[in-house]
């Protein structure tokens, strides 16, 4: 099958563009577990704060 350059040069943007969202969405994914994470730790401390309060 024979491409034209234009239709080559889609195809290849459209590879870059492909591969530049793979990498986005990954880093928002692991900024996401990052946060997620985050808030459970906090959410751990408060309770702890609380059960110490409770025991006071």
């Amino acid at each position: 099958m024979y491409f034209s350059n234009i239709q080559l040069l889609m195809l290849v943007f459209a590879f870059v563009i492909t591969i530049f969202s793979v990498i986005k969405v990954y880093q928002i994914k692991k900024e996401y577990l990052i946060k997620h994470r985050e808030l459970e730790v906090e959410y751990e401390r408060i309770q702890l704060e609380k059960q110490k309060q409770k025991i006071l």
